[in-house]
């Protein structure tokens, strides 16, 4: 695992821009929140999955993770909290970007989590074991391996 590697936010993290939805990781400490989706969902009903999802309005890539992390876990990022960003190719709409975001907040404990109704059951664990699930969507787990070893790029 390489996780000392330099900061890195793409430009449009923080603009209004035309994009399709944003995903990635929330550490605490060194687990990262995580959840089980729900039933009642068509796409991959049942398996794991990290915070994010679609745009809504004119928000930001930072606006649309920040209110999906608050939604799905109660946890409200900051900017400051963003340690790595870049833009890839929306599975939703192939023509449209969405983005890879990750956050790294020390003024939140597990105790704080409040979880929403998206999905079944949150859980903690390590991007090492995200990546080893059987239950885990593949596209996520091929991101975060390629986070870990620093060649997670803009596409």
């Amino acid at each position: 695992m390489n996780l000392g590697f330099r900061k890195m936010i793409h430009e449009n993290t923080f603009k209004k821009i035309d994009f399709n939805g944003a995903k990635g990781l929330v550490f605490l400490e060194d687990k990262i929140l995580t959840y089980r989706r729900d039933y009642k969902t068509d796409n991959k009903a049942g398996y794991i999955d990290l915070p994010g999802g679609g745009r809504e309005e004119d928000e930001s890539p930072f606006d649309t993770f920040k209110r999906e992390t608050k939604e799905e876990f109660g946890i409200d990022i900051e900017k400051s909290e963003i340690e790595f960003s870049c833009a890839i190719q929306s599975m939703i709409e192939p023509n449209k970007k969405s983005y890879f975001i990750v956050a790294k907040t020390l003024r939140f404990k597990p105790e704080d989590i409040i979880f929403g109704n998206e999905g079944t059951e949150w859980i903690l664990m390590t991007p090492e074991e995200f990546i080893k699930r059987p239950d885990g969507i593949k596209r996520q787990q091929k991101r975060v391996g390629k986070y870990l070893m620093g060649k997670m790029v803009s596409e």
